[in-house]
């Protein structure tokens, strides 16, 4: 997979995850242009039938479905520390090593946003240095994994996604740093 490819999936990976109100069903018709672009097709028809289906998808009824099942959803949050540190103070540790990770890679981090937000995460991915997206990816790749099961365990359309990025993360090489590594975050981290 060539870097084009590569930030082509994680861009509209990341748009496909954000909130889906009219700002995004605006962008809807070039996110369905960038992926129809897409080479693999193995890549390209989940991603699509996703977006097919948001795009089917009453704007209200849309917007519903995502509080639902992210906003609601402790289980299946897109903030990547929450799921092994809650409110804790090393959640707050966390974030701060990982803003500067981003930094250090020449990313400058909304404050709108905390840096563990998925789609956030995947616009770094995209335009990150593969040796730093390497690097993230397998501190993270095992929580987005774990979030993509419990999504199919609750059938959820979004399954699609994940299983994408699954793919992707394969096709990259990454290795995830194994489940119970409290510390694995500073593992790559030379803040």
């Amino acid at each position: 997979m060539n870097s084009e490819q590569r930030q082509t999936i994680f861009l509209c990976v990341s748009y496909l995850l954000s909130y889906p109100d009219e700002q995004w069903a605006e962008s809807l018709p070039d996110y369905l242009e960038a992926i129809r672009s897409l080479e693999d097709e193995t890549v390209r028809t989940p991603l699509l039938a996703v977006a097919e289906q948001l795009a089917a998808t009453p704007a209200r009824d849309r917007m519903e479905q995502y509080v639902e099942t992210f906003d609601f959803g402790k289980k299946t949050n897109l903030y990547l520390t929450y799921m092994t540190n809650g409110e804790q103070r090393e959640r707050g540790i966390e974030l701060v090593a990982l803003k500067a990770r981003y930094e250090a890679a020449g990313f400058t981090v909304s404050e709108h946003e905390l840096p563990d937000y998925l789609p956030l995460m995947l616009e770094f991915l995209a335009y990150a240095e593969e040796p730093h997206a390497i690097s993230l990816l397998a501190d993270y790749a095992g929580h987005i994994r774990e979030i993509g099961e419990r999504l199919a365990a609750a059938g959820s359309p979004y399954v699609q996604l994940f299983e994408t990025l699954n793919l992707t993360f394969t096709q990259l090489g990454v290795t995830p740093i194994p489940k119970g590594s409290a510390t694995a975050w500073l593992v790559n981290f030379s803040g």
